[in-house]
């Protein structure tokens, strides 16, 4: 599924109108019936009568979606209030279209800025349900007054809340969130979703996200926006590898492991169930000759191979490159430990293997500051936020701020394929970049970001490629998490991670999907 910043939305928009020749207000009546529909599933248990909804409208094309949801509502037996952020004159042309029809129609409509903030306040109060229409995607930085006081009040009345298209207040590009917006409990979305609202802090504002297909041609969604993506159900068993019924162990996918240290036994071996559990067919962990014996203790089906007992970097890198010659893919880093001779044992492999590669943990550590060394390869880096910020280094805090915009920058940079670990991880290349959206605090556990790197390993070694490879395992990872929160539990270890990878998969085949073909549910 395609993911639009604001301008790509609005290029959408307008090449549907001026080249395809469908009307604003036929799209604004499908979005407007769409917002209506998921307002009436909200209050459709209530027993108040009548139920009563309140409708902030801004003077734009947002607000013109709200007001044609509150047509559509008035159909359907209730009573919406309108509150007008402008009067009609300051209001465009679509939304004072809007605005003659439901007036004949005789709905309740005040211009907030007549009325006292006690008249806002109590009619806020007095609904079941507000839908917020005041600003839409095209807006962006800190709201201004009146504006931020409208949102104060939307938040403090303490009613369910549906956006109409974005939360107003949030960035609908960046995911930032410049001061006050509007928490929403559920979202309606036109023809896909924005960038900015799958990225927290501004996805915490969304609530449940729903897109509305308002006729806008998926072709021209797909040419304009052919950068961002969301990963979703059908995309990924489409990618998902699947063995050759001629397969052997070492097609099946071969992983190397070069990971592990006399104080970090445990993150190779996590490392290497997420890569066997994901379909490798044969891992090894080459790993310091001090850690064999404790990572060995806790693998069956692997092979441990320890490197040579010397601090000589030629030595240690030459014997790497003979474990790794076959290799479908080499993982790099995890509990290697941050030694100085073993940062350069890192950096010198790195310069001299031409195997795929899933860099993670220490190894990012050691090649900070030395990122040339990953130029011409095919490589995943799985760094979590602070790990990023050392491989930027200078000016990072600024970067790090747009989170989307560093990943890509960084990765366009080296031609990597970046993902970029925690809520809604970011897999970001030259090319195009995904926001993963499954998920949830389970994984906020040590080693679960090894498991991960295994499974990237084992999916590339299949024969994805580095992007599709970080697609496919940050979706499955995060799928096994949805999977054991279904399953009631309250905490976990990494390891059941891998343990429930096969389980996740046949739970999510047999999950039903919220998608009538008009409106979907995305989160």
């Amino acid at each position: 599924m395609n993911a639009l910043t604001s301008e790509e939305m609005r290029t959408a928009d307008l090449r549907t109108v001026e080249d395809v020749g469908i009307p604003p207000l036929v799209l604004m009546e499908s979005a407007g019936r769409a917002v209506a529909d998921i307002a009436r599933d909200f209050v459709d248990d209530l027993d108040d009568d009548p139920v009563r909804i309140a409708i902030v409208a801004g003077p734009g094309n947002n607000g013109a979606d709200a007001l044609v949801a509150a047509r559509n509502l008035m159909q359907l037996g209730f009573e919406p209030d309108v509150y007008l952020a402008a009067k009609a004159k300051d209001c465009n042309e679509l939304c004072r279209t809007q605005l003659e029809i439901i007036e004949a129609l005789g709905a309740s409509v005040s211009v907030l800025r007549e009325q006292s903030p006690e008249f806002f306040r109590s009619g806020l109060r007095s609904a079941a349900l507000i839908i917020d229409g005041l600003l839409g995607t095209g807006t962006s930085g800190a709201l201004r007054e009146p504006y931020r006081a409208w949102v104060n009040e939307i938040n403090i009345a303490s009613r369910d809340v549906i956006a109409v298209d974005i939360p107003t207040g949030i960035d609908a590009s960046s995911g930032m969130v410049p001061g006050p917006a509007v928490s929403a409990d559920a979202t309606v979305t036109m023809a896909a979703p924005k960038v900015g609202m799958l990225l927290y802090p501004a996805a915490s504002y969304v609530g449940e996200l729903w897109v509305a297909h308002i006729g806008i041609p998926p072709s021209i969604l797909a040419d304009v926006g052919g950068r961002y993506h969301v990963m979703a159900k059908q995309q990924f068993f489409y990618w998902l590898p699947h063995r050759s019924p001629l397969a052997d162990k070492r097609t099946a996918g071969d992983v190397v492991i070069i990971g592990g240290s006399a104080q970090y036994a445990g993150a190779p071996v996590l490392t290497a169930l997420g890569a066997q559990h994901a379909g490798a067919g044969y891992v090894t962990v080459a790993c310091p000759a001090a850690a064999a014996s404790a990572v060995g203790h806790h693998l069956l089906e692997q092979i441990v191979a320890p490197w040579p007992d010397t601090s000589d970097v030629e030595t240690v890198v030459g014997a790497l490159l003979e474990i790794t010659r076959h290799a479908g893919t080499v993982v790099i880093g995890p509990g290697l430990g941050r030694e100085e001779t073993t940062q350069r044992i890192v950096r010198r492999f790195i310069e001299q293997t031409t195997r795929p590669l899933v860099v993670d943990a220490d190894g990012l550590f050691a090649i900070a500051g030395h990122t040339d060394v990953l130029r011409g390869k095919k490589a995943v880096l799985t760094p979590h936020d602070g790990e990023f910020t050392r491989l930027l280094g200078e000016h990072s805090q600024d970067a790090i701020a747009n989170r989307m915009k560093a990943a890509d920058d960084f990765a366009a940079l080296l031609d990597v394929t970046l993902l970029l670990k925690g809520p809604r991880s970011i897999i970001a290349t030259k090319e195009a970049s995904y926001v993963n959206l499954t998920g949830n605090e389970l994984l906020a556990t040590a080693g679960t970001g090894d498991v991960l790197s295994g499974m990237i390993a084992a999916v590339m070694a299949a024969g994805c490629s580095a992007r599709q490879s970080a697609a496919i395992a940050a979706y499955w990872h995060g799928i096994a998490a949805d999977y054991l929160l279904h399953e009631n539990k309250h905490s976990i270890v990494a390891s059941d991670i891998a343990r429930s990878l096969q389980d996740a998969l046949h739970w999510l085949n047999e999950r039903e999907e919220d998608d009538d073909g008009y409106l979907t549910r995305v989160v």
